[in-house]
């Protein structure tokens, strides 16, 4: 697995012990997405996917310490070639789906949105995954609030891989 970042970018890689079309439901359908796609301590909640290009993706994460941080993300599928790559441009949004900060990070730029790239490639009866995710507009990467979310989401992106490693390992 790597980790790294310039500019707002995160860039990850791991080659996960499943086959390539169980990643991909593990990515697309809402009763698996659940099941892994936050921290340890998340958990996703009023999933909705429709993986179509220009279709959409809504969720909630909400930590599992009894503290209260809710997170609204919501997104738009840029590209879907089944089963081997996802475009999705991610926001932060309120309740209503407006464009809001995270609530850790409330200089977080409205304007900023989180482009995610997932492939997975076959790989020796495996997948490769990589994921990278990029802030745009690229001069909004320059913000503090980016720059905090940045090191947050390092970190948090580690954890979510290492939960989809486990899951999609047992669904074999």
């Amino acid at each position: 697995m790597n980790a790294t970042t310039d500019e707002g970018e995160i860039l990850f890689t791991r080659v996960l012990d499943a086959p390539r079309a169980l990643v991909w439901q593990a990515w697309t359908d809402p009763a698996h997405f659940v099941r892994w796609f936050g921290p340890a301590s998340i958990a996703v909640k009023n999933c909705a996917i429709d993986a179509r290009p220009g279709g959409t993706i809504r969720f909630r994460h909400e930590a599992a310490d009894g503290s209260g941080l809710k997170v609204d993300v919501a997104g738009a599928f840029e590209e879907v070639d089944a089963p081997r790559r996802l475009v999705i441009l991610f926001n932060f949004v309120d309740a209503d789906g407006r464009p809001a900060t995270h609530p850790l990070v409330p200089d977080w730029p409205l304007r900023a949105r989180l482009r995610t790239e997932v492939t997975l490639d076959e790989r020796n009866g495996g997948t490769l995954l990589t994921v990278r995710q990029t802030v745009v507009p690229k001069e909004a990467a320059a913000s503090a609030g980016v720059r905090k979310e940045r090191g947050l989401a390092r970190e948090g992106w580690a954890e979510t891989l290492d939960r989809l490693e486990v899951l999609v390992g047992r669904a074999q």
